[in-house]
């Protein structure tokens, strides 16, 4: 990963802010500046589930350059079987931060 400590300290500090549910955004670039856009977790169960919706998607991604899908995990560490198809489906880079263990964790996409 080559995003700022400032970044990472963000995401764990909007992270930690609700640490029982899952949160979301995104890291974006725009004119060499890259900055972490948070979005609301649509999903209705939040603690084990994330879910954006289309328009806040839409509207990142028409105006940005998306680097990662962000999201936190308040109970486990690695990419959910979930995670990984979305991640594939929108060819999206990813990173999660457990919660509990304070760590964070990236998987590259691979382009087609």
């Amino acid at each position: 990963m080559n995003l700022k400590p400032e970044i990472y300290e963000e995401l764990r500090s909007y992270s930690n802010k609700n640490a029982n549910e899952e949160i979301c955004g995104f890291i974006v670039e725009k004119d060499s500046v890259i900055k972490f856009i948070p979005v609301d977790n649509k999903h209705p169960e939040k603690q084990n589930h994330v879910l954006v919706s289309p328009k806040d998607y839409l509207q990142i991604k028409n105006n940005y350059t998306i680097l990662y899908y962000f999201h936190s995990h308040p109970e486990s560490f690695d990419f959910s079987n979930v995670d990984l198809f979305y991640q594939k489906y929108h060819n999206l880079n990813m990173i999660i931060y457990d919660i509990k263990q304070n760590i964070f964790k990236e998987k590259k996409c691979k382009l087609i």
